[in-house]
């Protein structure tokens, strides 16, 4: 006889790591597949324009004189933020120009008449949205790197910008960059944000640091947030079971349940938690409710088959175990018991085959059966 099958558990309860992605809003400004010759032609003429006007400033700016007045790179700054403007041409116009904004700052002393003016172009959205639009030109050509320069800059110089923080968060994270995801993530929801993903993602990241409390709480805000959002309470259960808090994840997933009855994950999930503890009447009492809504549920089949075949495996072994004197008081008894316990197994073993026609798990599940009923004929 083989030993005790172990319990398959549902595969969506397990923790998945997301890949966040973007849809801007914003148009590439490097899109210039335009089929209209004469709009090129004049988006060129107003090209060559603007650095006509931009060459005397960039002389200035080199001048032993003129290069030591705060207004020629005050002048300098504006300028590179109308050639993104206008333009668009210049790649790294955002940090051109923040660098003109600080050398203007710096020569215009603490105490300067126009130092007010000139912090506040270096800490406004005019510059926040040259590097928005910096970052988005980046990503749009998979330059991620540069993509989550334009974006953290964008948050530095406007810290109030609830769009900076997310995508600067998103590319963040997708470069692996644990610190600067956390930063804008943390700062995204600080200016009120709510988007599931980033409630997901911080959670995650505290389960992968096992601080568990943490994931807890950004996982709870985020559904508090997203009441209707399943990966957020997927993830919630996830966590309990990852840190063995059977007992919370049962509660969590009944509350689940009673305001989604019908949900077969949840309902599965609940059984698996319950079968997981040797409290077999709750757990088939759940399992029986996934099958009565879907039949021919893969999971739920299959651990019905395994609970039906290890209950027949563990009577056999207390057969195995038994004196000759017990075996001639019960033995045939229990042997009876046996065979009708594995032959309750097939039915759910069947069913899984006819889910997945093929599937090898399920087929040497049967071929098993077959080979042990044989013997009780």
């Amino acid at each position: 006889m083989k030993r005790p099958m172990g319990m398959k558990l549902n595969n969506k309860t397990e923790m998945k790591r997301i890949t966040l992605s973007i849809s801007f809003a914003l148009a590439s400004i490097f899109a210039y597949a335009q089929t209209n010759v004469a709009a090129d032609l004049a988006k060129q003429a107003q090209c060559d324009a603007i650095k006509a006007e931009m060459e005397p400033l960039l002389k200035a700016s080199e001048h032993a004189k003129r290069g030591l007045k705060s207004s020629t790179w005050d002048k300098l700054g504006d300028a590179y933020i109308n050639s993104q403007t206008q333009c668009g041409q210049d790649s790294t116009a955002a940090d051109k120009a923040y660098a003109a904004y600080k050398k203007a700052a710096e020569l215009e002393g603490p105490d300067g008449k126009n130092i007010e003016d000139i912090k506040a172009k270096l800490n406004g959205a005019t510059l926040g949205n040259a590097f928005m639009t910096q970052g988005v030109a980046f990503y749009n050509v998979q330059n991620m790197k540069a993509a989550q320069h334009g974006f953290l800059k964008a948050l530095e110089v406007n810290p109030t910008d609830t769009l900076a923080s997310f995508y600067a968060g998103i590319v963040s994270n997708q470069l692996g960059d644990d610190e600067n995801t956390e930063m804008a993530f943390a700062k995204y929801l600080e200016l009120g944000g709510t988007d599931p993903a980033v409630y997901f993602s911080l959670g995650t990241k505290a389960q992968e640091n096992e601080d568990f409390d943490t994931a807890v709480k950004y996982l709870k805000e985020g559904i508090e947030k997203n009441p209707a959002d399943k990966d957020l309470k997927s993830a919630l259960i996830n966590l309990y079971l990852s840190f063995n808090k059977l007992d919370a994840a049962i509660v969590d997933l009944e509350k689940l349940v009673e305001t989604d009855p019908t949900n077969t994950i949840n309902l599965l999930n609940l059984g698996i938690l319950y079968d997981n503890k040797g409290e077999a009447e709750k757990a088939l009492m759940y399992y029986n409710k996934v099958l009565a809504i879907d039949p021919d549920n893969y999971d739920t089949n299959f651990n019905l088959g395994v609970y039906y075949f290890n209950k027949a495996v563990n009577t056999k072994k207390e057969i195995d175990n038994m004196s000759m004197d017990e075996y001639r008081k019960r033995g045939k008894d229990l042997e009876t018991q046996v065979c009708k316990e594995f032959k309750e197994a097939q039915p759910y073993f069947q069913a899984c085959d006819r889910a997945k026609p093929g599937d090898v798990e399920a087929g040497k599940q049967l071929e098993t059966l077959k080979n042990v009923l044989t013997q009780c004929e």
